[in-house]
């Protein structure tokens, strides 16, 4: 049976990628003008990728299209103002639900699959990753409605105070723990047991989902495939089982 032509989930992985190496680069340096768009971008390109419909590519672009407009209010509000700062965590709001509806469309891409194929593989590598965005913004989230969810070892900071959550978030999906950032709150220190849960759950299923793939169509095909002699070697086979029990 043919197989389909490639949808381009490499160009998804990719983006997630760069968005993840250039993430304190454009944190600090471009601000949230040019970050946001490029993760609008690369999320809806996540969804298109995936041949969703019509109508889920439209919801993300709504939401993306939010994303860049609330951003772009921020942008103009001071920093210490009450308004900014409320429009920061309604931009950090509209990015997570993006970013989960990705995660749901490539989920449903990934589980829908009858066969193995690069896409997969890609497809799912970029739903961990994208779980490790996901949960840094709420990370960022909770850290604006309360400054003193995080804390960073004094011992460990690298200078500048910053807390890199993001940073943060994937060590926590691979479950390193370096123990240079610690969440304080009950908020923060739930949603990274959750996280931390999730990543280790995660692999597990991945895996679990590849050796199924792998032992499910492509029995049948090898053999169908063995030639005039396959029908007495799964005689053969079925005779020694009943044997066997």
């Amino acid at each position: 049976m043919a197989r389909p032509a490639s949808r381009g989930v490499s160009s998804l992985l990719c983006g997630l990628v760069l968005l993840l190496i250039l993430f304190p680069v454009l944190e600090d340096m471009a601000r949230p003008m040019l970050l946001i768009p490029f993760v609008a971008l690369v999320f809806v390109t996540g969804v298109i990728v995936v041949g969703a419909p019509q109508d889920r590519i439209r919801k993300a672009t709504a939401l993306a299209a939010a994303q860049v407009g609330l951003t772009t209010v921020a942008m103009l509000l001071r920093s210490n103002s009450s308004l900014y700062t409320l429009s920061a965590g309604a931009v950090l709001a509209v990015t997570g639900v993006l970013i989960t509806y990705c995660i749901y469309c490539v989920l449903r891409y990934v589980l829908q699959a009858q066969y193995i194929s690069r896409d997969q593989i890609y497809a799912g590598i970029s739903l961990y990753l994208m779980l490790g965005f996901a949960f840094g913004c709420i990370y960022y989230l909770a850290g604006i409605l309360d400054s003193g969810s995080f804390v960073l070892n004094a011992a460990r900071q690298d200078g500048s105070g910053r807390l890199d959550l993001m940073y943060f978030s994937f060590i926590t999906l691979a479950t390193l723990g370096y123990g240079d950032i610690t969440p304080v709150t009950r908020v923060a220190r739930v949603a990274t047991e959750l996280e931390a849960l999730s990543g280790t759950l995660y692999m597990a299923v991945f895996m679990a989902r590849l050796v199924a793939l792998a032992g499910g169509p492509a029995a049948p095909a090898a053999l169908s495939n063995k030639g005039p002699n396959s029908a007495g070697d799964a005689e053969t086979r079925i005779a020694s089982e009943e044997r066997y029990h």
